[in-house]
């Protein structure tokens, strides 16, 4: 195959590597059989680069002095000038890069300020793609991927680009959308929205979710909501899931978390609503029914521990309680046995923390 008479013209990329274009120029008529040759991207001395094939013929024999452009996707969406060819986002590298078709173009750094290209002859001046049919356009701003809340209670969605949230305070619900996003949601109980079903992503303890639509990076986010499922992920220590868990785990077993979606939500909002361990430990106490002081301590150290209470334990534990010697309540003593590393460990709250807790 005979090497075609093209050489780089102009290289564009943003900073983050999803608008990029490649400009080339001919220097002969009848160069326009491109079918079957190959565009090669990396950085020098790096190793293999990536390959980029091409699959089509330019439509006219004419080439001297005509433009070709090549670009990513997010470049065509932008509707200045429209791709001959679309190139994978991220393809061109930004710093000591080349370029490889009919010639090897190499380069040390590319402007990523969104305004900006690099020349053939390593000049910067102000991006100018044209394209075979010679349409030619300028990038003058890309859209501001950040998107920015209030202090108080914000529904936001993303674009089809990587965004920036930061959602600032109150109850938020954020969807990034498609994209590799970051979500930042501030003070407040706030959720992220993921348009899919649960098992397309992936979650990386519980700060990146993964799948289809994007990597997002999580911060400061307690909620997640699926198409089918949600969970909470708020289970550091103080935290409303943490303290739903633990109660609901130390009161009526650990299996009741996964086998009662309903309980964890009833937790949730007890204790996004402000409400105290004891208060909450009390409404269980009620829901556990009129037990004794006996019974209730069997219940608990059961749950806790995973084996029935030596007589002796048993006497320990119910002389404490009010109505048998002692002062405590059955909530005090619940509270108690909910925060102790035995029920952490009997309710897998490690196992939780990288997988979240599922509510109703």
């Amino acid at each position: 195959m005979a090497t075609l008479l093209f050489h780089v013209n102009e290289i564009y990329s943003n900073a983050d590597r999803s608008v990029q274009f490649i400009e080339f120029v001919g220097e002969a008529d009848g160069q326009h059989e491109w079918a079957g040759e190959f565009i090669n991207s990396g950085i020098t001395d790096g190793g293999r680069g990536k390959v980029f094939p091409v699959t089509t013929d330019l439509s006219s024999s004419s080439t001297n002095g005509k433009f070709v452009l090549l670009a990513t996707q997010r470049f065509a969406d932008l509707g200045i000038v429209t791709p001959d060819y679309i190139i994978p986002e991220g393809y061109i590298e930004i710093e000591n890069g080349y370029l490889g078709f009919s010639e090897i173009f190499h380069y040390s750094q590319l402007p990523i300020d969104g305004k900006f290209s690099l020349n053939s002859d390593l000049t910067i001046e102000t991006n100018s793609p044209t394209n075979f049919a010679g349409e030619s356009g300028t990038i003058d701003t890309l859209p501001d991927p950040t998107i920015i809340g209030t202090e108080g209670s914000d529904n936001l969605t993303g674009t089809d680009a990587d965004n920036i949230f930061k959602a600032g305070g109150g109850q938020d619900i954020i969807n990034g959308d498609l994209g590799d996003d970051a979500l930042d949601g501030g003070s407040g109980i706030d959720t992220a929205v993921f348009s899919a079903s649960f098992n397309v992503y992936e979650i990386i303890s519980k700060s990146t979710v993964s799948g289809y639509f994007g990597n997002d990076l999580l911060i400061s986010i307690e909620r997640l909501q699926f198409s089918d499922k949600n969970l909470a992920i708020d289970l550091d220590v103080g935290q409303s899931a943490n303290n739903t868990v633990r109660i609901i785990g130390a009161a009526f077993g650990a299996f009741t978390i996964h086998e009662h979606p309903e309980y964890v939500t009833i937790g949730l909002d007890l204790f996004d609503s402000g409400k105290s361990v004891l208060q909450a430990t009390q409404l269980a106490i009620d829901a556990m029914g009129n037990l004794s002081n006996d019974d209730f301590v069997d219940t608990v150290f059961f749950n806790v521990v995973g084996a029935s209470a030596s007589v002796t334990e048993h006497d320990f534990y119910v002389s404490l309680l009010e109505g048998s010697g002692g002062s405590f309540t059955q909530a005090q003593l619940l509270d108690m046995a909910a925060m102790t590393e035995l029920n952490a460990d009997s309710i897998n709250l490690i196992g939780l923390q990288q997988t979240g807790v599922e509510f109703s």
